[in-house]
Parts: structure tokens; C-alpha cells; sequence
């Protein structure tokens, strides 16, 4: 009996006291509960097919990537500039300037720009220091970093070909024009490279290539099945 309340008030006011859970409100409305459809969040492996395979959006694969060497590198940075201006450079500056009474100098130069610094290096580890990929039976997108500064979308629609391709070491780490077009890679050499059907090309750099291959080619197939 009770269970018949929420949909009452759904049908009749479009809205529910449980509204906010999409559990509740799927298992109301006959739905597939999310619980089990999510149930590969947390994992970066492919989510298994079920419902619509036409819905467009729906998820099919997500890995994040971690730019370990990357990350490490602006670590390192971030100590230096710690050691060198709070401590050995801050010493100093109090020891010459402030005698002088260049008060405002120290401030600058002791305090401010070292603080600027690693403020931009903070946001350049959050905006690239993960490489997001998703496949969806619409799209691949990518997105750097965890604050999502940085997104591509590519349409399966405008998408020709797909292979897995190893970068030589000197096309680097971040957001790269390379002679095979726009490399977008957090760590590592693998990769995959996309045609699109406009003749352009790009790579997205990857630590599971062969499973990004294959579901971006299933997603491709499902979205234009052959004919017969």
C-alpha cells in the first residue's frame, strides 16, 4: 500500500518526496534500477550492454588515466620553489632588504610571486594531470584533468577509421600538435589514432589501447550495423 504513495504523487504533481534518489524514482516507474546499471562506476572497465543500444549518450566505456611522471615533475618544481624563496631566498631578502627598509620588495619578490607561481602550477596539475576517456553510443570524449578545463567531443558519425599507434618519446606529455595531427596524452607512448571523415586526424593517448580500440569499433558498428 505504501508503496503506492510516491507514484500517486508523481502522476498526479510531477513530483515525489523520493524524487532525488533515481533509484527509487526507476523502480517506481518500471524502470531498470541504476543500482545494477552503475554498478561499473569505480571501475574502468566497460560497463555490460543492456537497455536502448540506440539511446544516444549512453556510457560505454570510461578509464581515467593518470599523469604520474607529470605530476611528479610539478612536485618537484613546487619544492624547489619552496625551499629556494620561503627559506634560503626569504632569509636572505630579510637579512638585506628589510635593514634597507625595502619592506614592499620582500613582499613581492619574498612572498607574492613565489605564491603566484605555485598557484599556476596547482591549476596546471589540475587541469592536466588526468586524461578522461569516455565511449558512449554517440561520441568519444576526452577530458583533462579533474576540473574538466580542457574537453573534446568526436562524433562516431565523423569518425573513419580507428587504429592503435605508438608515439615516438619526443611528442611528449599535454595538448601536442604533432605531424599526425593533435596528440592529447598525460603518460606513456600508447595510443590510438582517429580519421575523420574531413581527413583530419588526432591521437588520444592511452594505457589500455587495444580495449579503447575495441569498443570504439563497437560502438561505430552498433551505431551503422551492416546490412543482412
Amino acid at each position: 500500500m505504501t508503496e503506492h504513495i510516491p507514484r500517486v504523487f508523481f502522476h498526479h504533481l510531477g513530483w515525489c518526496p523520493n524524487a532525488g534518489s533515481s533509484r527509487h524514482l526507476n523502480r517506481m516507474l518500471g524502470g531498470p534500477d541504476p543500482g545494477l546499471q552503475n554498478s561499473f562506476k569505480g571501475s574502468d572497465r566497460n560497463r555490460p550492454d543492456g537497455g536502448n543500444p540506440g539511446d544516444p549518450g549512453r556510457r560505454r566505456y570510461e578509464h581515467t588515466q593518470v599523469g604520474t611522471i607529470l605530476i611528479f615533475a610539478v612536485l618537484a618544481i613546487m619544492i624547489v620553489i619552496i625551499v629556494t624563496q620561503f627559506v634560503l631566498g626569504g632569509f636572505l631578502i630579510r637579512q638585506i632588504l628589510i635593514p634597507a627598509g625595502e619592506d614592499q620588495v620582500f613582499l613581492v619578490t619574498g612572498i607574492l610571486i613565489p605564491l603566484i607561481v605555485l598557484g599556476i602550477l596547482v591549476v596546471a596539475v589540475l587541469s592536466f594531470g588526468t586524461l578522461t576517456v569516455t565511449v558512449s553510443d554517440d561520441a568519444v570524449r576526452i577530458r583533462f584533468g579533474p576540473i574538466g578545463l580542457f574537453k573534446r567531443e568526436f562524433p562516431l558519425a565523423d569518425i573513419a577509421s580507428v587504429a592503435a599507434v605508438t608515439n615516438p618519446w619526443y611528442y611528449g606529455y599535454g595538448l601536442r600538435w604533432t605531424p599526425k595531427g593533435p596528440l592529447y596524452n598525460v603518460a606513456g607512448k600508447d595510443a590510438i589514432e582517429i580519421g575523420l571523415y574531413s581527413g583530419k586526424s588526432v591521437r588520444i593517448g592511452t594505457d589500455e589501447p587495444r580495449i579503447l580500440l575495441r569498443e570504439i569499433e563497437q560502438a561505430k558498428k552498433k551505431r551503422n550495423p551492416l546490412p543482412g
